[in-house]
């Protein structure tokens, strides 16, 4: 991995980790408020901060499939409302 993209990779995931809680993305049923373009996505929780953090090439589309961070969600027994998206996109450049 180039130093330009390390570089990219570790200001993208710190802007992930300084995200306001409030300023992420509701879990829905179809995440039609979640952007389809590339990027860094996390699952956060209003207490515990950061639970997963992924990459994608379309983060709508990521979630829309399932992913796993939602079923240990539902096993741990997080309100939903507790956990919100964060994300960051990317240069299709860069990615």
């Amino acid at each position: 991995m180039s130093d330009v993209l390390k570089e990219e990779a570790r200001r993208c995931l710190e802007r992930l980790a300084t995200k306001s809680f409030d300023d992420c993305y509701p879990l829905t049923r179809e995440f039609e408020t979640v952007p389809n373009s590339p990027g860094f996505y996390a699952f956060r929780h209003r207490l515990d901060g950061i639970l997963y953090i992924g990459i994608a090439t379309n983060l709508r589309r990521r979630f829309r499939n399932g992913h796993k961070a939602l079923a240990w969600a539902f096993i741990d027994r997080l309100d939903p409302d507790d956990v919100r998206i964060a994300t960051v996109r990317i240069d299709r450049q860069t990615a």
